[in-house]
């Protein structure tokens, strides 16, 4: 990637201010998504609310969901990531520029400090953006089971959490990127602190992954 070195010098130089690091990803990240010819197609964008601090909680098909859904979201997100998954290159210098927050799963005092910091960031005003599901196992674009501690902090925020559905990504490393299906993101309708309203974070997960799993089965058959 010719645009690597650009983004290595910005992600760790102090002459950028965070939201010009974030611009600065957000147009490289289109220019990646564009001469690799893939393509991104973005649906629902008016149930994004207007007011930020809100969660955005998307199914997870491949590594390039994240890219996928920066590259359409029109306001600032940050990412709520495994910390293992920081260290890589490409990703390292996202996460400097897009701001980050770290999960160390195997460190408890680290993980539930950030479970805090992101409940406070969201209640300033903050939006972020999970992948439930952790991971991408299934090469089928299937759901797997959605961790119920990423919904502490929309919780204790009392924060809208808006389901988002990837579609279709898990499709692009088929054919080495020679692929003819778009990438679809949809935003679906927010989920409002009062409809959560005395759920627990097991069954707001289940929520959660029923609105998506819906939208699923509209395009996989």
């Amino acid at each position: 990637m010719r645009h690597y070195p650009r983004m290595m010098y910005v992600a760790n130089s102090k002459k950028f201010t965070s939201q010009q690091k974030y611009d600065e990803c957000i147009k490289l990240i289109k220019i990646l998504i564009d001469t690799s010819g893939l393509k991104v197609e973005s649906y629902g964008l008016e149930n994004i609310p207007k007011k930020d601090g809100f969660y955005l909680c998307s199914n997870h098909q491949e590594k390039f969901d994240p890219l996928a859904i920066w590259y359409c979201f029109p306001r600032r997100v940050g990412v709520i990531l495994d910390d293992r998954a920081t260290h890589r290159p490409f990703i390292s210098e996202v996460c400097k520029m897009i701001k980050s927050k770290k999960l160390h799963y195997r460190k408890m005092h680290k993980l539930l400090k950030s479970f805090d910091e992101v409940t406070e960031e969201l209640k300033s005003g903050i939006n972020y953006l999970v992948f439930p599901e952790g991971g991408y196992e299934q090469e089928d674009g299937k759901l797997t089971k959605f961790q119920t501690g990423c919904f502490k902090s929309p919780k204790r925020a009392k924060c809208p959490i808006v389901p988002v559905c990837v579609i279709d990504s898990f499709k692009i490393f088929d054919k080495g990127y020679r692929t003819t299906y778009p990438i679809q993101i949809h935003y679906l309708k927010p989920i409002s602190p009062k409809e959560y309203e005395g759920l627990s974070t097991t069954e707001m997960a289940e929520l959660v992954k029923a609105r998506i799993q819906k939208e699923l089965d509209k395009y996989q058959k």
